[in-house]
């Protein structure tokens, strides 16, 4: 049953105060969560984002981070999101040497569209990207991104493949299905048309010459990452958007998206390397063709993914980052 939105809030509230189904509030925990942190806690911050609400609290076990859906919103986009992370954190990030918040406590209610996760508060442990002062301390620290992303898919591609399994499995149908209806949806007047209808024409060659499979982060930028005090050991966070693809995915969305093709001509040769040296010493080898090869296929499924976001929003930024990964296929064609 679908429910109009002012009967979602009534209802999801009415939840609320019976306590039952997910978190939806900061300042009101259901009860399987308060049996799980029976302690006292002390709310210290919230805020709404655009896909999640979040609050930060002091408690007796320590602090922790509680990221939500708030009652009522019934996005089922952001509800896909939540799930996966929280099913990423429950079932396959325990395995990984990558540092992470680990999972605490996790609720889905997929008929309400409703769920929450819970994890230990990083905030006064890290430091982000707006801590760093200069240009150099900045490139410092997109390498340990990019050694970070070759830890996570050399061990995603070798010792964790075995996980991989059921929804974690790589199905390439699914992905060539997809691009197919993104071109075919992409409007003719926009200008990245062509561009969209030949990287989608293009893609199960670039699949085939890609074969390494691995689990990406799929949303990689500096954002995602904290670095620990004092140590500067990096956290990778924010798994809404994690799938089985190519580790070119990853790679082709910090260099084509998320760099200016300035930024990129600068810093792209360098950052490569150090990809491509931390991937050999943890078992992965590419030669440079084959890095070049999931690059390029990493950059059309970054290039469909963005076409498809452009298609839904005419924001600025969206655009942009259209604009700039499509500079980015053209660089490599």
């Amino acid at each position: 049953m679908i429910l109009d939105p002012p009967l979602a809030a009534l209802h999801d509230a009415w939840t609320l105060v019976h306590g039952t189904g997910p978190a939806g509030a900061a300042r009101l925990w259901p009860p399987v969560l308060r049996a799980a942190f029976p302690g006292r806690r002390r709310l210290v911050e919230t805020w709404t984002g655009e896909g999640a609400a979040f609050a930060r609290y002091a408690t007796a076990e320590g602090p922790l981070f509680l990221k939500y859906l708030p009652a009522g919103w019934r996005d089922r986009n952001a509800y896909r999101r939540l799930e996966r992370e929280v099913r990423f954190l429950r079932d396959l990030a325990p395995a990984m040497p990558v540092d992470h918040a680990p999972l605490l406590h996790g609720a889905l209610d997929r008929a309400r569209l409703r769920a929450h996760l819970l994890t230990p508060d990083l905030t006064d442990q890290t430091t982000g990207w707006g801590a760093l002062s200069t240009d150099e301390q900045r490139e410092d620290a997109l390498h340990e991104i990019v050694r970070l992303l070759a830890r996570l898919h050399a061990f995603w591609a070798g010792p964790g493949s075995g996980l991989l399994t059921g929804r974690w499995a790589w199905t390439p149908q699914d992905v060539l299905a997809q691009a197919g209806r993104i071109a075919s949806d992409f409007p003719p007047h926009h200008p990245a048309w062509v561009t969209v209808q030949a990287t989608a024409e293009a893609l199960p060659a670039l699949l085939e010459a890609a074969p390494q499979i691995t689990l990406v982060h799929g949303d990689i930028h500096s954002g995602q990452v904290l670095w620990r005090v004092p140590d500067r050991h990096p956290v990778l966070i924010d798994y809404g958007q994690v799938h089985t693809s190519l580790p070119g995915e990853d790679l082709a969305h910090l260099l084509s998206v998320r760099l200016s093709a300035v930024e990129r001509l600068r810093l792209g040769p360098a950052l490569r390397a150090t990809y491509q040296e931390t991937l050999a010493d943890q078992g992965l080898v590419l030669s440079p063709a084959a890095l070049a090869a999931q690059e390029r296929a990493g950059t059309a499924l970054n290039l469909l993914s963005t076409a498809r976001q452009a298609r839904q929003s005419s924001g600025s930024g969206v655009q942009e980052a259209l604009s700039n990964v499509a500079q980015a296929w053209v660089e490599q064609s």
